[in-house]
């Protein structure tokens, strides 16, 4: 009886450890509340004991440690260490600060721990006391949201298979747990055990109703929807234990062809970065030996490793090394919009990542190692692969010299079958069965197919154009030929190593085939960037009587692709070195320049077809015409500003492509070329330069050059003036008005848009521009019954001119002026309505601060999770593209993002926000509007402004001027 006195007034002291527990406290719990008259000196006989037994060195008359006295009553001082309710607290608090950090592993091993402390009933002595109730339900409880957080957290790290069995247990014992039944049911679905999970919602529907006499919450019932239809949303994460997990990337090409003869090469390649401290390898060879499809077939294969997967950068049609971080930058999806060195943008993205990136045909390029040399000292986790004729000439730097194909014996020739798994002759035959069927080395050809291998040189490209010559030519023929010619060429290029030269040859035997027509057009095939369409190819190319039928001969000869692209239109395609032998033809021609202005006239007209079709509801079509043909126009422009160019041609290109160049956010390059160009434009037209100079200020002001900006548009609104232009005056002034309220000259600014407003030219699309920023300037000067009023007129009047662009400005607005009434439902419609338009329109302009906005209506709505979702992703795009937010923008979104925190708590905000973390911008808008097509059963519409509707033909004008 005395031992269970002694746990019973130990265990009150422990339960409020390093706290004063009074001694009438003391005195209820020892005697249940039937104390004796004086408590006191049994209790004292009780503390001296318990001090005997916890500090038996104590030396006599010596000051207590443990438990000391203390003004009515005792304490009893601990460390965390030393008793585990303390070590229960702390560990719950370490594993909600990992988890909230992005640490998932880290959160997941201290919480896990937490609940290991629990070997039986905690403070056994106590459990009946009705004195310790509360304390002992509150601990319960935190145990209890201990294993729901390492639930969650497991899941989120891809252990559900070792959650089962652990869960069944939990929600046996606590069936009123819904988040426990919740991560059961996943935990058996990700185990491929849709039946169960099935049957657990089923399970816990009966508990609660029984039990407690209503249904489960909503997260549960919506549970048994999702398995049902085997949502995508349930699936297990990509990888365990990632904090940061990340859309993964995957560019590579299709491989149109198998890769043939080259199986020991590829497991060579792989094997390299198997290698400790392995990080760039660099394949070498000739043209022609396959470099750039073995490390195609390598990426493939090492994508498996790489948790984030595979990036893939064509320099082929790159001309300077100031292009390569750009080129990169854009693999990886960052569009600067900043004005940012897109080399410190990469890098930046790339340090926290696991990613293999393919840098082919680097040759050209050579002097661009110091870019290669900065991304692998910022990024430790990054593996690069490059294609080179020769090495970087790097430290860090493995070269795999790849030789051509292994050649077949002459004399004594092998036997068939070993004939056929000889790497050259191997890839002959499978090529030549492209063209004839049923082509096969037998007895009769062998010795004449083996001659030509090896007249070849085992070069994979030489044998595949070679090979293709096999549909109207035998194979002693194709010999003949083959020897005739590689016999002279080779004295005509003396500069060129052996095998490149072998290589030239071939191209040049295929080049020497062709009649007078096809050369002609082979040669002009050279000034186009990448694939252009046929159409273009007729239109640029002269001199050639029937174009069309010349690109089937050139297709036939191997010598370049036909195919369509996503929108039907037909294009052609040309291999990189046959690309360059054609770029080299080119130069020869007497009329290079006239073809190369005949590109530039062709690509400015497809500009000022389409671009006006920007600002209206032929925008989706124009802005995937225009994507499609990016490269031609990027040439275009480099030549027409370049030397010996035309500038007013590029100055045309400017005033028409600067809107398109918005909508994508890739402006940096742009930027530079515009400015330059308007500078100096003496003697230009006003009618030329006034758009040139309203495109190269918006230019400016997209990446941060607002004053700059404000000089152009000063100098466009003359211009415009001078040629008479009062739609381009009307657009001028409304930018020059929003410029001013950036400047926070909020009086001059009205004042300008007011002006705009009325202003006699004044398009559409500018007195929506003008009526949203005097709809903003009155909701930051508290008129919020007039900015709402404003900004629910700019919605109805942009509804039918079929700008998504200029909709989303308006209905975010409307959205903002409405969430501050306290309407938020009205609010998400129109912030998915501008998500929505966004994603059809495929420009993602604007969707960051979309969803940013839409995340704050989220959290006035108490959808916690998915605006921490939103916010993540937003974040990460941010950084990835360094994008940060402008002072007024920044304290709102983190109001949002402190809001978001507090009403989620740490551990469900870091797995909310891990899981953000995932997806891209495009994603998460997609789980947006599909969030919303569950609940709504549709896609949103406005149900604010009265919806109009015009024929086409009554469309009205929306473009600037």
């Amino acid at each position: 009886m005395r031992a269970a006195k002694l746990r019973i007034v130990l265990e009150c002291l422990a339960l409020r450890a390093n706290c004063v527990v009074s001694s009438d406290f003391l005195a209820e719990a020892l005697w249940d509340g039937h104390p004796p008259a004086q408590p006191g000196p049994q209790l004292q006989v009780y503390i001296a004991n318990l001090r005997r037994i916890l500090e038996p060195d104590r030396p006599k008359g010596g000051a207590p440690q443990r438990i000391a006295s203390r003004p009515g009553g005792y304490s009893l001082s601990v460390t965390a260490d030393e008793l585990d309710i303390l070590q229960f607290r702390e560990l719950i608090s370490a594993g909600e600060q990992a988890v909230e950090a992005g640490d998932l592993v880290g959160g997941a091993e201290r919480l896990r721990a937490a609940v290991q402390l629990f070997t039986g009933l905690p403070f056994p002595d106590l459990a009946d006391a009705e004195l310790f109730q509360p304390e002992l339900d509150q601990l319960e409880e935190a145990r209890l949201d201990a294993y729901q957080d390492l639930a969650d957290v497991e899941l989120a790290l891809g252990r559900h298979g070792s959650l089962v069995r652990e869960l069944q247990r939990l929600v046996q014992e606590h069936p009123y747990r819904e988040r426990l039944w919740a991560a059961l049911v996943v935990a058996l679905y990700r185990c491929d055990r849709q039946a169960d999970a099935l049957a657990a919602c089923r399970e816990a529907r009966r508990a609660f109703t029984a039990g407690l006499g209503i249904d489960p919450g909503a997260r549960l019932r919506e549970l048994a929807a999702l398995v049902l239809r085997q949502d995508a949303s349930l699936d297990a994460p990509a990888s365990e234990g990632n904090p940061r997990a990340r859309q993964r990337l995957d560019n590579l090409p299709n491989e149109l062809t198998p890769l043939v003869g080259r199986e020991a090469e590829l497991g060579e390649v792989c094997s390299l970065y198997r290698k400790e401290g392995c990080r760039l390898v660099t394949v070498t060879g000739p043209g022609g030996t396959g470099k750039t499809r073995l490390a195609l077939a390598a990426a493939a294969q090492l994508r498996e490793r790489m948790a984030d997967g595979v990036g893939w950068v064509n320099l082929a049609p790159l001309t300077q090394v100031e292009q390569v971080p750009g080129a990169i930058a854009a693999t990886l999806g960052l569009a600067d919009r900043a004005g940012e060195d897109p080399l410190k943008v990469a890098s930046r993205f790339l340090r926290t990542r696991r990613l293999l990136l393919v840098l082919d045909n680097f040759e050209h390029l050579e002097e661009a190692w110091p870019v290669v040399l900065d991304m692998l000292t910022a990024a430790p986790d990054l593996r690069i692969l490059a294609t080179s004729r020769r090495r970087l000439g790097l430290r860090a730097e493995y070269e795999y010299e790849l030789a051509p194909l292994a050649l077949p014996p002459i004399d004594p020739p092998a036997p068939l079958p070993e004939l056929r798994e000889v790497p050259a002759l191997k890839l002959l035959v499978a090529r030549g069965r492209a063209v004839r069927p049923h082509f096969d080395i037998d007895q009769d050809n062998a010795g004449v197919l083996i001659r030509l291998c090896h007249r070849l040189d085992g070069l994979p490209l030489a044998i595949e154009l070679a090979a293709a010559r096999l549909r109207d030519r035998s194979e002693e023929d194709l010999f003949h030929d083959l020897e005739f010619n590689l016999a002279e060429l080779p004295e005509a290029f003396r500069d060129l190593p052996d095998r490149q030269r072998t290589l030239t040859a071939t191209l040049a035997w295929s080049y020497e085939l062709l009649g007078p027509q096809e050369r002609r057009l082979f040669d002009q095939l050279g000034v186009f960037a990448a694939d252009p369409a046929e159409v273009a190819v007729g239109g640029v190319c002269s001199g050639v009587a029937d174009t069309n039928t010349s690109i089937g001969v050139l297709a036939r000869h191997s010598l370049l692709r036909r195919y369509r692209d996503s929108m039907g239109t037909s294009r052609v395609s040309m291999l990189h070195s046959i690309r360059e032998f054609a770029r080299n033809r080119l130069a020869q021609l007497a009329d290079e320049q006239a073809l190369r202005c005949r590109h530039a006239d062709f690509y400015l007209r497809l500009a000022r077809t389409l671009g006006p079709r920007l600002w209206g509801h032929g925008e989706h079509k124009a802005f995937r015409l225009l994507t499609a043909d990016a490269a031609e126009l990027r040439s275009a422009l480099l030549w027409a500003a370049g030397p010996g160019g035309s500038k007013d041609v590029a100055l045309q290109l400017v005033g028409e492509l600067w809107h398109y160049w918005e909508l994508t956010g890739d402006v940096t390059e742009q930027y530079r070329i515009a400015v330059e160009l308007v500078e100096e434009t003496e003697g230009v037209p006003a009618a030329v330069l006034a758009p040139a100079l309203s495109g190269a200020a918006t230019l400016c002001w997209t990446v941060g050059r607002n004053d700059q900006a404000t000089r152009f548009h000063s100098r466009a609104y003359d211009a415009f003036r001078e040629a008479g232009n009062s739609k381009g005056v009307a657009w001028t002034v409304m930018c020059l008005a929003v410029q001013e309220a950036q400047r926070s000259e909020m009086a001059t600014a009205e004042r300008l848009a007011m002006d705009a407003l009325s202003a006699p030219g004044a398009t559409l699309r500018t007195q929506v521009a003008a009526l949203v920023l005097l709809s903003r300037i009155a909701f930051y000067s508290g008129d919020h019954p007039r900015a709402l009023e404003l900004s629910r007129e700019c919605a109805a009047l942009a509804r039918p001119m079929g700008d998504r662009w200029l909709l989303g400005i308006a209905l975010t607005n409307f959205a903002e002026s409405l969430q501050h009434t306290g309407d938020f439902g009205a609010a998400e419609t129109l912030l998915t309505e501008a998500i929505a338009g966004v994603v059809e329109l495929g420009a993602q302009g604007n969707l960051v601060g979309y969803l940013e906005s839409l995340a704050g209506v989220h959290v006035e709505n108490q959808r916690i999770e998915p605006a921490i979702r939103l916010l993540s992703a937003a974040d990460a795009y941010r950084a990835d593209h360094g994008l940060p937010l402008v002072t007024d923008e920044r304290r709102r979104v983190e109001s949002i993002i402190e809001a978001a925190r507090n009403g989620a708590g740490p551990v469900r905000f870091g797995l909310a926000w891990a899981a953000g973390r995932s997806l891209t911008l495009t994603q998460a808008a997609d789980e947006v509007l599909r969030g919303r097509s569950r609940r709504d059963g549709s896609l949103p519409v406005d149900g604010h402004a009265d919806p109009v509707t015009y024929a086409v033909d009554d469309l009205p004008d929306t473009a600037p001027w």
